[in-house]
């Protein structure tokens, strides 16, 4: 009953799926945050396009060459990861808040509570805007870059996000969505240098520390969370108990895809 009511679902009825209430009405005026209706098709129409109408659309055309829409899309997504960060300092950001238990308050009780919940809601779509690159893969042809890890951060990511904004909406969660910010700034950076051929030797260097890295974020945010889970702190349990199980699945599929791309290859490489 504590996991129903947590999640606002004690007496639950279909109507209910189209409309779960978020914890504060502020966020259920935003679009796509009214239901989970409309994300969940989102999903869907990724999924079926990445697995089924895409491919079979690209089975006798040439790959696409979209070299400076990513160069272009890659720019954008350093623009508004920075611009994310900086407006979460402005409205009470700290990175002291990393690894603490900040409390919980009712949005219009903060200074800059309002202004938080849209740039959270910022955050959350360009989690969305992210499914393009799985497009991009598909229309290059690249199907094997579709992989089990890529396609699950990238859908996992997004459903947090919106889970988060719907009934949790604290300053708990901005020290994930800052991190996860810086992170993608950097990785973004790297795509975009390492698209151009004089910079590919020093792209090519630091490739595995971009998957280190990563994993660094994911274990700073796993720590974050299990603060977030203690008795003490007012988190909400059952949205960080998600993120706790969200963020072992994370680090062990990138832990995996960082041994078999870059130890046991390297360790081929010695033998021959």
């Amino acid at each position: 009953m504590d996991f129903l009511q947590q999640m606002n679902l004690t007496d639950f009825t279909i109507y209910d799926l189209f409309n779960v209430k978020g914890v504060e009405e502020h966020i259920d005026a935003y679009p796509l945050m009214a239901s989970p209706v409309p994300s969940s098709i989102v999903i869907a129409i990724y999924l079926y396009f990445i697995y089924k109408y895409g491919p079979s659309y690209m089975e006798n055309r040439k790959p696409y060459n979209l070299r400076w829409i990513i160069a272009a899309y890659n720019i954008f997504q350093v623009v508004a990861c920075g611009y994310l960060v900086l407006n979460y300092i402005k409205v009470g950001f700290e990175f002291n808040f990393i690894g603490r238990c900040t409390p919980k308050l009712p949005v219009s009780e903060y200074k800059h509570g309002l202004d938080a919940v849209y740039y959270g809601w910022l955050a959350m779509c360009l989690r969305m805007v992210e499914f393009i690159e799985t497009v991009f893969f598909v229309l290059r042809k690249k199907q094997n870059q579709v992989s089990t890890l890529h396609v699950y951060h990238h859908i996992s990511t997004f459903l947090i996000v919106w889970w988060s904004l719907k009934l949790s909406l604290s300053y708990q969660e901005m020290s994930i969505m800052v991190l996860n910010s810086i992170v993608h700034m950097i990785m973004y950076s790297y795509y975009f240098l390492s698209s151009f051929k004089p910079c590919q030797p020093f792209t090519n260097r630091v490739k595995p520390a971009i998957t280190i890295i990563q994993l660094a974020q994911l274990v700073t945010m796993l720590v974050h969370v299990y603060v977030a889970l203690q008795p003490t702190c007012t988190a909400n349990k059952t949205i960080y108990t998600l993120h706790a199980v969200n963020l072992v699945i994370l680090i062990s599929l990138f832990t995996n895809f960082y041994i078999q791309t870059y130890v046991r290859k390297a360790r081929k490489l010695k033998q021959k």
